[in-house]
């Protein structure tokens, strides 16, 4: 007698369709974890790179503060030198030693010195005094010359505002010595933010030696 299957088609059609659909979803999860697993490496490495150059622009910012700060320093240690040579040539003029000391003195931080120029009046203060197209009347004394002749120094600087050169200029005019201080010129300087200047320094007779 034949066997008679009592199971209905359908349901084994069903119960396959469940496997498929199971295992189906297994492999999806197992690519899901895959490509999570994969996205969280590929994260990682991101902010490891991240971190790397993060740290290497800090190292060069850091390089390149400390290289503008060297230089600054330099550029300020040579400005210091060139004026220092520059007042050395003042004072090995006997003459001009205390109007050095009172550029030194005057000179702000924020402003230093280019160049010197020295031109000596060596008119002696009668014959200054003396002369004149005429000769004075019996009875009248000779006309006085109020500007006394002396020294006359030409100085070149640059400085970062105008504040301080009018502040060493005001301050050098009121040195012993100083007869009168005109400034003659300024503008842009050589630097990106100097200011250039020019003036020109009397000494009065008396200072002499």
């Amino acid at each position: 007698m034949a066997d008679i299957d009592m199971i209905p088609r359908s349901w084994r059609d069903a119960i396959r369709v469940r496997r498929a659909i199971r295992r189906t979803a297994i492999a999806l999860a197992v690519v899901a974890i895959a490509t999570a697993a994969g996205n969280a490496a590929l994260r990682w490495r991101g902010a490891e790179f991240d971190r790397k150059a993060a740290a290497l622009k800090a190292a060069a910012t850091r390089a390149l503060s400390d290289q503008a700060r060297d230089a600054t320093l330099l550029e300020a240690h040579e400005r210091r030198m060139r004026q220092d040579a520059l007042l050395r040539t003042l004072r090995r003029q006997g003459e001009l030693a205390a109007f050095a000391q009172a550029i030194d003195t005057a000179l702000p931080p924020d402003a230093w010195l280019t160049g010197i120029v020295l031109r000596r009046d060596l008119q002696e203060p009668d014959a200054a005094a003396g002369s004149g197209d005429k000769p004075p009347t019996p009875g009248q004394e000779p006309a006085r010359n109020d500007a006394p002749p002396g020294s006359i120094v030409e100085l070149s600087g640059e400085a970062l505002n105008y504040e301080a050169v009018t502040a060493f200029l005001a301050q050098l005019g009121r040195a012993p010595g100083v007869a009168t201080v005109q400034l003659r010129s300024s503008g842009a300087g050589t630097g990106a933010q100097a200011i250039g200047f020019h003036a020109v320094v009397a000494l009065a007779w008396k200072d002499r030696p």
